[in-house]
């Protein structure tokens, strides 16, 4: 059952031509060809200009034997490329893989083997990564569906036995965008050890958009958006595509810096951005007292302990914050809070369509109003399923249609307020982990027989913190330990600290004998104080 019919209101109107990228930007061209598209610190296009880039990068990708639902990896910061670049890949019906610029070579290394993607783009002489030397690093069996890689500012030549293809337009391509080709997919944390890849087509990724820009006024005119989250995530690439179809002036930044994220909210009349709480703490601290005069929309989502605060800062400002809820498979900006709560979690969908209920977890029975249970959501922008992954699709859906998200929620009219995550799973550095990705890494390093990583609140942040059990009499050293979580891991997924133990906490259930986390949690955060 596709995503088409999950949402449980198929009609004619879902297969039109106007349910994919390509009709976004058609209907910008016709609308007002010349009107500013999207900036960042190398370039800015008018539409028509971006629309002729993407044709330019996709006739690039038809000419390395990219085709329908071939998948390539996008490995880049934001910019007007990496904009482009997605519209390309949907033009030729092509799925881009969407690789967080903050993975390492374990994680990439995993994600280019799963997705099978037969060629990457990635960039050259970006100061804060250098990807391509971890590339390199790469194991070639995890390399082996690459037959090319092609680089932003590379030179012609060959990293790690690939060919090497310089970024740059390369004539005219035919569109083969469908409503229900394979668009895109997001990295999401599942219930094994490896993450899943989230697939959606087309049509949800467009029709949300259109949605997300009806419900936020992204279609006034002077529209001007900061589109400072990652686009390899839901969050950015959601708001940015919004953007886009409300024909928005999309301003796009490489890396987030506060003083210079005012600086282009002042310079550009931006009306909308979206980020952690931290991230508007830090813009309100930058800001230096001066309000924002432009800006009608500040979506955050709540990453921090210190998330109330974070948000009253920005508030006094005239920074509009106001609060989203939304996950991979369901889109970012699924649901706004509502005026009488703006700045708590949750909300009201943004699209008309989409339906949720409050579900005992176990039962599956609804839950009164104020009454917490598992958060169920059928709606035009779900996902399609997990990429090559049947069984884990099947367990996401409830036989009516409706996705588990996952989410402790309750019902407060006129929508839901999100409260946490079902499970034991993480909220490290804006991201949810799955403790397991870190534990099987920690588990394949000397000396360490078994692992187990919870959360522990380190000031205003909150970080990982692992415990092992040694193999055999080998006693494994936290440095050496910490210096290969350095190397493979992204920053926001290192442990903070890395304890050995001779055994982890347990207690018998009748379902066997189960390691108690929440002991760990509080030996975690004695050893943190005595840190501190």
């Amino acid at each position: 059952m596709t995503a088409a019919h999950r949402s449980g209101r198929t009609t004619p109107a879902d297969h039109a031509k106007t349910h994919t990228l390509s009709s976004i930007l058609d209907e910008n061209i016709r609308r007002a060809p010349h009107a500013a598209a999207a900036r960042d610190g190398r370039v800015a296009l008018d539409w028509s200009e971006l629309a002729a880039l993407a044709e330019g990068y996709a006739a690039l990708l038809a000419g390395r034997g990219i085709g329908f639902g071939e998948r390539v990896a996008l490995w880049l910061p934001n910019s007007v490329d990496y904009l482009a670049l997605i519209f390309a890949c949907a033009r030729l019906g092509a799925i881009a893989v969407h690789v967080n610029t903050r993975f390492r070579t374990n994680e990439v290394g995993h994600l280019l083997e799963r997705s099978k993607a037969r060629a990457l783009v990635t960039t050259w002489g970006f100061a804060p990564v250098d990807f391509a030397g971890l590339l390199a690093q790469i194991p070639a069996a995890q390399r082996g569906s690459l037959e090319c890689v092609i680089g932003r500012d590379a030179s012609a030549g060959e990293i790690a036995g690939h060919p090497v293809v310089r970024l740059e337009p390369a004539g005219a391509c035919q569109d083969q965008a469908e409503p229900e080709a394979p668009c895109l997919t997001f990295t999401t944390s599942g219930t094994t050890s490896a993450p899943k890849l989230v697939l959606h087509r087309q049509r949800s990724i467009a029709r949300h958009a259109r949605d997300v820009a009806a419900a936020l006024g992204m279609t006034e005119s002077g529209t001007a958006v900061l589109a400072a989250v990652p686009l390899c995530g839901t969050f950015g690439l959601a708001f940015a595509m919004s953007a886009a179809a409300g024909g928005g002036h999309i301003v796009l930044m490489d890396q987030f810096d506060a003083a210079q994220a005012c600086m282009l909210i002042r310079q550009h009349k931006i009306t909308h951005a979206v980020g952690s709480d931290d991230m508007l703490a830090r813009m309100a601290q930058a800001a230096d007292g001066r309000p924002f005069q432009t800006l009608r929309f500040s979506g955050f989502a709540s990453f921090t302990p210190m998330a109330a605060r974070n948000v009253a800062m920005a508030d006094a400002l005239g920074m509009m914050p106001r609060g989203l809820y939304g996950s991979s498979e369901a889109q970012a900006l699924f649901a706004f809070a509502p005026d009488t709560r703006r700045t708590s979690d949750g909300g009201v969908p943004a699209s008309a369509e989409a339906e949720f209920r409050i579900a005992d977890p176990d039962s599956g029975v609804s839950m009164p109003d104020g009454k917490d249970g598992e958060l169920l959501l059928r709606a035009p922008s779900l996902f399609d399923g997990y990429l090559d992954d049947p069984q884990a699709t099947a367990r996401a859906f409830t036989e009516d249609g409706f996705f588990r998200s996952g989410d402790l929620a309750r019902r407060v009219e006129p929508g839901f307020v999100y409260q946490t995550r079902l499970g034991d799973r993480l909220r490290l550095g804006g991201f949810l982990v799955n403790p397991e990705e870190i534990e099987s890494f920690l588990q394949t390093l000397p000396d360490v027989a078994q692992a187990q990583v919870v959360a522990v609140e380190r000031g205003a942040e909150r970080v990982a913190f692992a415990f092992v059990v040694a193999d055999a009499d080998c006693e494994p050293k936290e440095s050496e330990l910490l210096a290969a979580c350095r190397s493979a891991l992204a920053a926001y997924k290192r442990p903070a600290r890395i304890v050995t133990l001779p055994a982890f906490p347990t207690t018998d259930s009748p379902n066997g004998v189960k390691i108690q986390r929440a002991k760990l949690r509080e030996m975690a955060r004695e050893i943190m104080k005595v840190a501190c």
